[in-house]
């Protein structure tokens, strides 16, 4: 195995324990945080504690190099996730999705290829959720939630498409937590 092969294990790992503390840290009671949540607006990592925008409107790592959307999600070239955030630290021009047992408020949102996303997903329920799309290109695109929780993230918006995204909780998209993301 060469030593990429077990840096990506080991970021998959990693991935895969913070997801985990998350879901206890909610089930237990110890998460908490309100809700709220497009386009092009840049947010400073102090702001929000996303990935910031740089100058020609990309999303970037902290050291300038263009985030990687495919990338495993917490890896140091994927989009930053916010810790719990306020509403009042949600930019106003996010795409503000609510998660529930019932689906995905909206279910559908438009964005422009190319550009600079900030995404804002609520647990609005007492339920953990995992927020992520289908497309392997977003698979660095990933919000765990406690109840009642929100979380930002920004990216940069893949070429036009439509991308499906749902919970990955088990049997959470079975009852409808699914929606769709149209690039144009």
């Amino acid at each position: 195995m060469n030593q990429e092969t077990k840096k990506m294990i080991g970021w998959g790992i990693a991935a895969f324990v913070v997801v985990g503390i998350v879901a206890i840290l909610a089930v237990t009671g110890n998460l908490k945080t309100p809700n709220t949540a497009s386009n092009k607006e840049p947010i400073s990592p102090t702001a929000a504690g996303t990935s910031p925008v740089n100058d020609e409107g990309k999303v970037v790592t902290p050291e300038g190099v263009e985030v990687k959307n495919d990338a495993v999600p917490g890896a140091p070239e994927a989009p930053k996730a916010s810790n719990p955030v306020e509403v009042q630290n949600i930019p106003a021009s996010a795409v503000k999705l609510q998660m529930t047992s019932s689906g995905f408020t909206p279910s559908t949102f438009t964005v422009d290829a190319g550009s600079a996303v900030t995404l804002s997903v609520t647990s609005g329920d007492e339920q953990t959720h995992i927020f992520m799309f289908g497309d392997p290109s977003l698979s660095a695109v990933a919000l765990g939630l406690g109840p009642q929780e929100t979380r930002i993230i920004t990216f940069n918006a893949p070429v036009r498409g439509e991308y499906s995204f749902r919970c990955d909780v088990p049997g959470h998209s079975g009852r409808g937590e699914t929606g769709k993301m149209i690039v144009k």
